[in-house]
């Protein structure tokens, strides 16, 4: 079976959504077992989490980019708003 550019397209879409729903998740985790927030190996345990969502995002919004997806009226990262 041939996957089409489309079809790779909207998999790509599917697969960074997910990566950063997971990234989410994970971070939503962690904060279900911290017990000490000065703790400074939890600290550094954020840290990384938090890059790693925004290392997600950024994948997504490439991806939704890259697919042709633009809705003006909340997409403040266009610079044509």
């Amino acid at each position: 079976m041939t996957v089409g550019m489309a079809d790779k397209t909207i998999i790509a879409i599917r697969e960074a959504a997910e990566a950063y729903a997971a990234a989410v998740r994970t971070t939503q985790r962690f904060f279900e077992r911290v017990d000490d927030a000065d703790d400074p190996a939890v600290q550094i345990e954020y840290a990384t989490l938090v890059e790693r969502e925004k290392e997600a995002e950024q994948a997504r919004l490439d991806a939704i980019e890259a697919a042709g997806f633009e809705v003006p009226s909340i997409d403040e990262s266009d610079p044509d708003v």
